[in-house]
């Protein structure tokens, strides 16, 4: 007899568990994309990734650019990936540790994605790079590039991680939510059921635009950073983070479907319970001769 109660409490509840299954789910793609970049073990989840283009006719000087010092010898084959939170360098030569007097050694390090002017590398990368006297100046100028800089500005400038921790947070509340109207026998069901709708809704659309900047900011660092830097840099797309963000929103966008359907297969209960119950006699029928003579006798 339990058995069957609570086949039927699951049965019953169907549609509001596959909203809260849809809704874990959204949480985790979020969180995991947030995170990306942050350390290490994460940096597969990056939103673009920087390197320099061995095929470019400046790579020789780029080389040799770095073999004027001991302590930046092969930085040339760095890759840099960035994401929300942070930048990862991965690639790091084993000379460069050594000379830096690095406790342990590790080809792969992640910082936080405001703190990069400070560590040495952000100094190391840099290229000068020297134009061509003029018939005006006889004097060399020179323009640093920074493929560093380049993946600060992306996750500090271009793809904001505000609208994402906005998400999450208001991701994790409806999820407490929906939870609470699961719930049987608890108060205040039919005020939570309102809330949702609107906190679906204003979520569905924070992150629809929060994916589509995303899209943009991407696209906008793969076509852009290889023209501006003469092709010396190389630019790749993270197609695993961009999965993650529209797949996330297509989860909460049928999160609010479901929400939305539910409430409304409640509304209509409602409305054919309140028309099946039978309507009182009129007060002023007090006697037959008041109603239909239609059957009466002559």
């Amino acid at each position: 007899m339990v058995a069957i109660s609570m086949i039927w409490f699951f049965t019953k509840r169907m549609p509001r568990i596959f909203a809260l299954a849809f809704n874990l789910i959204s949480i985790f793609l979020l969180i995991f994309l947030l995170i990306g970049c942050y350390n290490p073990s994460n940096q597969s989840t990056f939103l673009v990734k920087y390197k320099f283009d061995d095929n470019s006719p400046f790579y020789t000087i780029i080389e040799k650019s770095y073999e004027k010092s001991n302590t930046t010898l092969g930085l040339e084959e760095v890759i840099i990936r960035s994401g929300y939170m942070g930048v990862c360098i991965d690639n790091i030569p084993f000379q460069y540790s050594s000379y830096n007097n690095m406790t342990t050694f590790s080809n792969s390090i992640c910082y936080a994605r405001k703190n990069l002017s400070s560590v040495p590398l952000y100094r190391d990368l840099e290229i000068q790079l020297s134009n061509i006297a003029s018939s005006s100046s006889k004097t060399q100028s020179s323009v640093v590039l920074n493929i560093l800089k380049l993946a600060q500005l992306t996750s500090v400038n271009v793809i904001h991680p505000y609208v994402l921790m906005a998400t999450v947070i208001l991701t994790i509340l409806m999820f407490l939510f929906i939870l609470y109207v699961t719930v049987p026998k608890l108060p205040f069901k039919l005020a939570v059921n309102k809330f949702l709708l609107l906190l679906s809704s204003t979520i569905v659309l924070t992150w629809g635009i929060g994916a589509m900047w995303t899209h943009v900011g991407i696209n906008a660092s793969y076509r852009l950073v290889p023209s501006s830097s003469m092709n010396i840099i190389t630019v790749k797309k993270g197609k695993k983070a961009a999965v993650m963000a529209w797949f996330s929103f297509a989860f909460l966008l049928l999160d609010s479907v479901v929400l939305w359907l539910i409430f409304l297969r409640d509304r209509k209960s409602l409305k054919d319970e309140i028309d099946n119950v039978p309507c009182a006699q009129n007060r002023y029928n007090n006697y037959s001769s008041d109603s239909s003579t239609l059957h009466s006798k002559v």
